[in-house]
């Protein structure tokens, strides 16, 4: 599953600035059918709660409707998989797989290979290399082979750079016992076992820059190196847990940064995903409206890494709800984008109108095929004005701008509502005439819906 998507958009005028028709508009939408629309993974994780019957129903309701991927928040871990040595336990983890497969939803396992959530078990062979290399592999095969086929990608290895500065985490198990080498046969030993699946190497920080001095240029190095070592890794997933300092500076943690990352792996041939994104306020401080909506922002321009960057597929956030989050741990507050109740966020409305919006930035390699084929210049000509018809609903709807006046063809009377781009309602009015003034809507781009009866005209405009 790879976006490849045709562009539809046509100008009419100068202010037309794409065009689009559902059957409902972007509120009526959901996360999963958009992103599967644009071709991409917007997922969650599955609560541990979750596991126990610990949670609302209505949760998993918005968990399947809303996403296409899942993790599993704790439950395929070391600890959790093989609490004692040889001893596999597999329940949680096969409850979350088949609840994936009976809702089409692809399966991240997260994750194999750990300083973290390791069974003390394990720590009794930390002064033996040879025993910890038996331990990590033997782990590797069954839980690996317990779900070959079902698991579509793997964290292989987790966390194993150092916070501080870039080396290797040297206080692992793994480390101390065995050193880096561990990390190349984790890889190794998860692709002899599932030779389909993806294996990735995943950590936190990595949005903070791609410098020699910052983790993410560090491990940039090792990714050359195992590439040229020729070890079966295939994507890097980028945690981005992005936190807010106060409510009146910039989120810590670039997504500018994060695509340049993006680039790099790229000339790798090595994906990147965001993996575990979610977006805090420091506990005990009032979050205001603004703040909201400027962390809708922020996850919409994590969003249009996955979108934009050929390499880029998967968007999953760390949570459903502020109210089952971990980030009260890390001292931060509503970071995700459902409260306490369930209840979508800005955020949510933000990453929602993106994916509705989104039309694929220009391939530069399409002028070369054009060269090549004189016929795909003429067949992308008839595609745009083939557009209006196929998009426009019944009565072959068509529409333009022109200052603050919107102009509709095709409809006798129609209800009229516009949206700013994270999709609040800005206006609403009825047209009867064929025109309707947009008093008091600002200069900007904006959503506009048109409904006449059950059918629904979306289209986004600039007022000038």
């Amino acid at each position: 599953m790879k976006k490849r998507l045709t562009i539809s958009g046509l100008a009419l005028g100068v202010t037309l600035l794409g065009v689009g028709f559902s059957n409902t508009f972007a509120a009526d939408e959901t996360l999963r059918s958009l992103a599967e629309k644009n071709g991409i993974y917007v997922g969650a994780i599955l609560n541990s709660q979750w596991f126990s019957g610990g949670l609302p129903g209505n949760y998993e309701q918005i968990h399947k409707s809303q996403f296409n991927v899942v993790v599993a928040e704790n439950e395929m871990k070391f600890d959790a998989t093989e609490p004692s040595e040889g001893r596999f336990s597999y329940g949680n983890g096969d409850k979350m797989v088949k609840y994936a497969q009976q809702n089409g939803m692809r399966v991240r396992g997260h994750a194999l290979a750990w300083h973290s959530q390791v069974p003390g078990w394990v720590n009794n062979y930390r002064n033996d290399k040879q025993k910890l290399l038996k331990v990590l592999k033997n782990h590797i095969q069954n839980v690996v082979g317990h779900w070959k086929g079902k698991v579509a990608e793997w964290d292989v290895v987790n966390e194993a750079i150092s916070n501080n500065e870039p080396m290797w985490r040297s206080q692992s198990v793994w480390y101390q016992g065995i050193g880096p080498d561990f990390i190349d046969s984790a890889f190794v030993w998860t692709h002899a076992v599932d030779p389909d699946a993806e294996l990735c190497y995943n950590d936190y920080n990595l949005e903070q820059g791609i410098s020699p001095k910052a983790k993410a240029g560090f491990l940039l190095e090792q990714v050359k190196r195992w590439v040229k070592n020729g070890i079966p890794i295939h994507c890097v997933g980028s945690q981005t847990h992005v936190e807010d300092t106060t409510t009146d500076k910039h989120f810590i943690g670039s997504p500018d940064s994060l695509r340049a990352l993006a680039k790099e792996l790229a000339k790798l041939n090595i994906k990147l995903k965001i993996t575990e994104l979610d977006i805090g306020f420091k506990s005990g401080i009032n979050v205001s409206k603004s703040d909201l909506e400027r962390q809708g922002k922020t996850f919409r321009e994590y969003l249009d890494i996955v979108l934009e960057e050929p390499n880029a597929d998967t968007y999953l956030i760390w949570g459903v709800s502020d109210k089952w989050s971990w980030l009260g741990g890390l001292n931060r507050q509503k970071g995700l984008i459902y409260d306490d109740n369930l209840k979508p966020k800005p955020a949510f409305d933000s990453i929602l109108v993106r994916l509705q919006t989104f039309e694929p930035p220009k391939d530069t390699t399409v002028t070369d095929t054009t060269k090549q084929d004189t016929s795909v210049t003429d067949t992308t000509k008839q595609d745009s004005t083939i557009a209006i018809h196929q998009t426009a609903g019944p009565g072959s709807v068509t529409t333009h701008v022109a200052g603050h006046t919107l102009f509709i063809a095709g409809v006798k009377s129609a209800k009229v509502e516009v949206f700013d781009m994270q999709g609040r309602p800005v206006f609403s009015g009825k047209c009867e005439t064929g025109a309707l003034e947009l008093k008091g809507v600002s200069e900007g781009v904006y959503m506009v819906r048109i409904r006449e009866q059950s059918a629904s005209l979306v289209r986004k405009i600039a007022i000038k």
